[in-house]
């Protein structure tokens, strides 16, 4: 249940030994009985004044969490304003009972009907087959080409033809191994080849401290680097949980976990059942030492986990509101902090902040960019006079090569901002210098942040020149122009909105060279196989840049990065920018690799601005099943902010009629504070209101 409170009960004398710290059990709350996990078992010294209710059972089948499962959740239930119940879900062991598997027979009375020649059509084909043996309703749904095969069974069953039973089989799973928390008195044998700046690393895991580091460079480089220190881990000092934002990211992976063999295991919630069941008997059994996995690896309970890998710690995906809402990068700093683990953040274009701390702290380590670099060009032109000219030019001999081409494009529609398509001047809030957001239908500018209003000006402030939104080309206008263009080429889009099983289809397309013009959207990158094409172009990537987003160059830095490890390494590799206006510096420094170089921009930037990591950003939601009741909640919580937090400096968005429609039921605020402290006494205000208003559901996420 999603309860932050703990409650008191009664150990039964029957209980008495089953029942420790971390068991599973089932109590009385209400009316109902309800499942929970005991946090202490302790003996009171006096009678209660109130009464107290008993537990009622353990189940036998259930797994001890371990103290640090507890603990981490318990933090984590502080941190992220989540119920620790539902964030311990996910530590549970995979079901015990497997899905049941349904047997038909036919009854006497079925026999009866059958031989009398009574049942015609379907419901007699369907006794036929059942008068020779029990069978399952797919094996009839496939012998007799039924599409409604459950209607027919039901109405079979409910006049007592024949009879539905459920084979269910139970196992029991396997429990965690103890903990062995002691330390080599030897120390084993270093891996060979790890660059220098890599012996802190080896040192914080031999001596059991631990620490966090950040692991900038080539993808390439941070792979061969984290595989030679992860084996070293695993090896001597105990589990190793490397993380990942998605499960796009895991196949992508597959060549790192092949190379430890047996000693690896895949973990993520869309596993089938006997794969999942496989993967949690090899890791609690200490048979598999390093996990693969999303966010929910962070909760299995394998001790002790002696490194923890956030790969891609910039992807945002690592937080999430729905479900158990949390940063994935947080947890894994909880867990490594409890259990002295060592820390590595990893990716070739880290957060702003992360990269600032850690910069600060000397616990960065910079493997470097390779010397061949893709050639990369910039055009200011439109897309499809690009096409006629100029990139076909380009293209043309890479086809007749048997290259392949991926065209990256943004979504359909209108780019949401006013730009000057002379100088490059975007419209931007006075006050939060982010991009404005243009409203199509009334012509006006409007801030995320502070809720700023403004008509849209029609000449640019720099150059004079007539300021217009930008419209963005889609895929499917590129496809037209590349099938014009290349005309007997196919042209395979991915895109989101597709589906699952339809982008499965253009990805075998893809991988097998069947289709070497792709066009894809941000949803491709996440997808595509690493080092497959040899010409890349981007099509208008400034949009992004103009985000109403403090994070939006940070953003656009990553998008970048991540096209370009879809080439092939070396200076065969091509890549094209297509723009609005004049190339953009930090478009210039992403394709080239300077990352310092942008950092050194975007820190000067935020420090000016007051942003993270100079301040603290506190972004709180609130959902309700009403939209009255959203708007209720939210004003009320204005109100004691605004009483309880004086110095407190809200952004917004404020609250406005605009924001009041049928189909918009959660209301978004973001508040700035200077200190620490500051964010834990907010947290902890917000707990309490959560608290006070069940029907509210409140979520909060941190920039630090």
């Amino acid at each position: 249940m999603p309860v932050f409170q703990t409650f008191l009960y009664r150990l039964p004398p029957e209980l008495a030994g089953k029942v420790r710290v971390g068991s599973k059990v089932v109590a009385p709350l209400g009316s109902r009985k309800l499942p929970g996990y005991v946090l202490e078992v302790k003996e009171l010294a006096r009678e209660p004044e109130f009464k107290v209710r008993e537990i009622i059972s353990c189940p036998p089948d259930s797994v001890t969490l371990p103290e640090v499962i507890l603990k981490l959740a318990l933090e984590l239930s502080e941190r992220s304003l989540t119920a620790p119940g539902l964030l311990l879900e996910m530590a549970e062991p995979p079901a015990a009972r497997e899905k049941p598997r349904l047997r038909l027979t036919i009854t006497e009375k079925g026999l009866r009907e059958l031989v009398s020649g009574r049942l015609k059509g379907r419901r007699g084909q369907i006794l036929s087959l059942l008068a020779e043996r029990q069978l399952s309703p797919v094996y009839i749904k496939r012998k007799l080409k039924l599409r409604e095969v459950n209607s027919y069974l039901r109405s079979l069953g409910q006049e007592g033809l024949l009879e539905i039973r459920e084979k269910v089989t139970r196992k029991k799973p396997t429990r965690p191994v103890g903990a062995d928390n002691s330390r080599q008195l030897v120390l084993p044998v270093r891996p060979e080849g790890l660059p220098e700046a890599g012996q802190p690393l080896l040192e914080g895991l031999e001596s059991g401290r631990g620490g966090a580091y950040l692991l900038t460079g080539s993808l390439d480089r941070r792979l061969r680097f984290l595989e030679k220190i992860m084996d070293y881990a695993a090896g001597h000092y105990g589990f190793v949980i490397f993380l990942v934002p998605d499960i796009q990211r895991l196949e992508k992976l597959r060549p790192l976990e092949k190379a430890f063999g047996g000693r690896a295991a895949f973990w993520h919630s869309q596993l089938p059942d006997k794969v999942r069941n496989n993967a949690w008997n090899q890791l609690v059994s200490g048979r598999s030492r390093i996990v693969f996995g999303t966010r929910s690896a962070l909760f299995l309970p394998v001790r002790p986990v002696s490194l923890l890998v956030i790969d891609e710690e910039h992807d945002d995906l690592y937080y999430q509101a729905d479900g158990p809402s949390f940063d994935a990068r947080e947890a894994a700093e909880v867990r490594s902090g409890l259990e002295k683990s060592l820390l590595i953040f990893s990716s070739a274009c880290p957060r702003v902040s992360q990269y600032h701390r850690h910069r600060q702290s000397g616990t960065l380590i910079d493997l470097g960019e390779p010397e061949a670099q893709p050639r990369v060009s910039f055009y200011q032109k439109d897309i499809a006079r690009l096409l006629k000219k100029e990139l076909r030019e380009e293209i043309s001999p890479c086809l007749e090569a048997g290259g392949r081409i991926f065209f990256l494009v943004n979504r359909k529609g209108y780019a949401g901002y006013l730009f000057c398509p002379g100088c490059g001047y975007v419209a931007r809030c006075s006050s939060c210098r982010i991009a404005l957001n243009l409203q199509k239908k009334d012509g006006e500018l409007s801030c995320s942040y502070c809720g700023l209003e403004m008509p849209a000006p029609e000449e640019c402030p720099v150059c004079r020149q007539k300021l217009r939104p930008g419209r963005i080309r889609g895929s499917q206008y590129l496809k037209e122009q590349l099938q014009v263009t290349f005309p007997g080429q196919p042209v395979e889009v991915l895109e989101e909105g597709g589906g699952e099983k339809a982008a499965e289809k253009s990805l075998k397309r893809i991988v097998s060279g069947k289709s070497r013009l792709v066009v894809g959207t941000e949803y491709a990158l996440r997808r595509l196989p690493l080092n497959h094409f040899s010409f890349l172009v981007l099509v208008n990537p400034e949009t992004s840049l103009n985000r109403p987003d403090f994070t939006a160059s940070e953003k656009t830095v990553a998008l970048a990065r991540a096209s370009l490890e879809l080439l092939r390494s070396g200076e065969d590799s091509m890549a094209a920018t297509v723009t609005a206006g004049p190339p953009s510096e930090v478009l210039v420094q992403a394709l080239s690799g300077d990352y310092p170089g942008f950092f050194e921009r975007e820190i000067d930037y935020r420090r000016l601005l007051n942003y993270p990591p100079f301040s603290f950003l506190v972004e709180v939601g609130l959902d309700s099943r009403s939209l009255r009741g959203a708007g209720r909640s939210s004003r009320l919580l204005l109100e004691h902010l605004g009483r309880d937090f004086p110095g407190l400096e809200l952004l917004g968005p404020k609250v406005s009629r605009k924001a009041w429609r049928k189909e918009q039921r959660e209301v978004r605020l973001m508040v700035r504070l200077s200190q620490e402290t500051e964010v834990e006494e907010l947290l902890s205000y917000l707990k309490k209101f959560r608290m006070e208003k069940p029907s509210t559901r409140l979520w909060v996420r941190v920039w630090r």
